[in-house]
């Protein structure tokens, strides 16, 4: 019996992490623990912002001071979202962030600090371990921020009033950044070394807050990965509609903004959640209700996010200037198109052009759709499921991303490098969920498991890629470190990634070999350059 209890107790005393040293920051005293492989120190759920009934759609309050040592070990904070069919989880008091430190908090110099942004379409995602396990970048002595933003109605909701200005969830990042800014020196990082990146949305959210008055002198160095604010989906084209879909599910009819808040206003975040419907094959990207970010009205007293077309400030050149990586996969609408239409298709779509379009007449309409349609289902197979895949990456990811690139190619100085990911491996965990693992190429998504070590769920094929995720995190950490991610060649990296500034630039395509070829294919550029060129929709809600 008493071999069994000491047996139990030394089980136990090592499932225990280990304390880690207590750190000052501005709101108290706070304490994180060592993490399993005892590699870093992590602290999670840290308070940067505060919300409650007086600020649920507008920007955060400050975070609240605490006395005593605050115990940052609560690792599963969620802002709510749907998890399971209609089952809404998640914490409305979920304005926290998670740091992540290599295990010498006082380094000989401070460390740079890499601040993700997570994706999930802007009603999904946790800047936590969940998925993001920031293993890898720590063990390449950088510091790692994680945050949680306000999803969905509650994070984007845009009314064009005070109650309900709208981009609260970007106002939530932006209150994390400033923490960061604040803090992070507590923790050994470099306040003035802060690389912004993120992936999906959360590319769009790191596109806002470069053109973002609000967002100056928060970051010094950009990676933009499959997500631009210049996408379908990447701006609410008419706020007043989609929180007005949502309003007529609760009762209320009409359109008028102060009404529609008080509808949703009293409803709980399940209620609104749920409320939203979504129609056949219009699921994420393509959703007919989403909540996104928005162009703001400009109201006394309220510091927006931004108060102008996206386009139009990269143009002016008005925005923070910083060295930028930019790039895409190239199977990225096999996720989506998954979650549409599964995988397999006999029948071309219906509804192929987006909401920022507007046309003068029907004739007009229909003769762009049938341009399209002679351009991308050209191929004569039977099944068109592939077909859809390369209108959706087109339409989607990479010509957002050409346009929004050439703009700021246009106006800022500083260098930009630009990336293809192509790499079909193990553990390209999305287009494999997708039902598309024999497919080569790489799906939307597909190259965060190649940069993150998942903290849920075992990939014990992640040690057939061990070459790659070392490629992968090298680069972006090399960037963060040095604004340059091959300061030098080697048996890893042999090839030199070059900034580049011509039109079609030149990428480093990422796939078993490192090369190097023009970044976007130009006819299909073409194509939609004379769409958006002809019937960019220049109305958005309020102007």
């Amino acid at each position: 019996m008493i071999k069994w209890v000491a047996l139990v107790a030394f089980i136990g005393a090592n499932l225990l992490q280990e304390p880690s040293p207590v750190i000052r920051v501005n709101e108290g005293l706070l304490r994180g623990r060592i993490s399993d492989n005892g590699k870093f120190y992590q602290y999670f759920g840290i308070p940067y912002g505060s919300v409650d009934e007086t600020n649920r759609f507008r920007a955060p309050l400050p975070p609240l001071k605490w006395k005593g040592i605050f115990e940052a070990i609560n690792e599963n904070v969620r802002c709510p979202q749907k998890i399971l069919g209609s089952v809404v989880a998640g914490d409305q008091d979920c304005l926290k962030l998670n740091i992540y430190t290599p295990l010498t908090t006082h380094p000989r110099k401070r460390r740079p600090v890499m601040v993700y942004i997570h994706g999930g379409c802007f009603f999904e995602g946790t800047g936590t371990a969940f998925l993001y396990g920031p293993d890898f970048f720590v063990e390449n002595d950088v510091i790692f921020v994680g945050i949680n933003y306000r999803l969905n109605v509650e994070g984007f909701l845009c009314l064009g009033i005070r109650e309900a200005p709208g981009n609260a969830g970007l106002k939530d990042q932006i209150a994390a950044l400033r923490w960061i800014k604040d803090n992070i020196s507590a923790f050994g990082g470099d306040p003035d070394n802060i690389t912004l990146f993120g992936e999906s949305a959360g590319s769009v959210s790191v596109s806002y807050h470069i053109i973002s008055p609000a967002s100056r002198g928060l970051f010094h160095r950009a990676i933009l990965q499959s997500g631009s604010t210049l996408a379908p989906w990447g701006l609410q084209h008419d706020p007043i509609v989609t929180a007005s879909n949502l309003a007529k599910e609760f009762g209320y009819n009409g359109t008028d903004p102060y009404q529609i808040y008080n509808t949703l206003a009293e409803k709980s975040v399940e209620e609104l959640i749920n409320g939203i419907k979504y129609g056949k094959n219009k699921n994420y990207i393509t959703a007919e209700t989403l909540f996104s970010p928005c162009v703001e009205s400009i109201i006394p007293g309220v510091e927006p996010v931004i108060t102008e077309y996206p386009a139009d400030v990269i143009g002016s050149g008005n925005y923070t200037k910083v060295p930028m990586i930019i790039g895409y996969n190239d199977r990225e609408g096999i996720y989506f198109v998954s979650k549409d239409y599964g995988n397999s298709l006999k029948v071309k779509p219906i509804e192929i052009l987006q909401k920022d379009l507007e046309f003068p007449s029907e004739s007009s309409k229909n003769a762009t759709v049938q341009e399209i349609n002679e351009y991308y289902f050209r191929s004569g197979r039977e099944d068109l499921i592939m077909d859809v895949v390369n209108l959706y990456s087109d339409l989607h990811f990479k010509y957002p991303a050409v346009i929004e690139s050439e703009l700021y190619a246009k106006t800022n100085e500083q260098p930009m490098y630009y990336y293809l990911f192509k790499y079909s491996g193990y553990i390209n965990m999305p287009k494999i969920i997708s039902q598309f693992a024999f497919t080569k190429g790489a799906s939307h998504a597909d190259e965060l498991f190649y940069l993150f070590k998942p903290h849920t769920f075992p990939l014990p094929t992640r040690y057939l890629e061990t070459k790659m995720i070392q490629r992968m995190v090298t680069l972006w950490t090399n960037f963060a470190k040095h604004g340059d991610p091959t300061p030098r060649t080697s048996s890893l990296l042999p090839v030199k990634w070059r900034p580049s500034r011509s039109w079609n630039p030149t990428a480093l395509v990422i796939d078993r070999h490192l090369t190097t070829a023009p970044m976007w294919d130009e006819r299909s550029v073409r194509l939609w350059n004379k769409t958006y060129t002809k019937y960019r929709r220049r109305n958005y809600g309020f102007h």
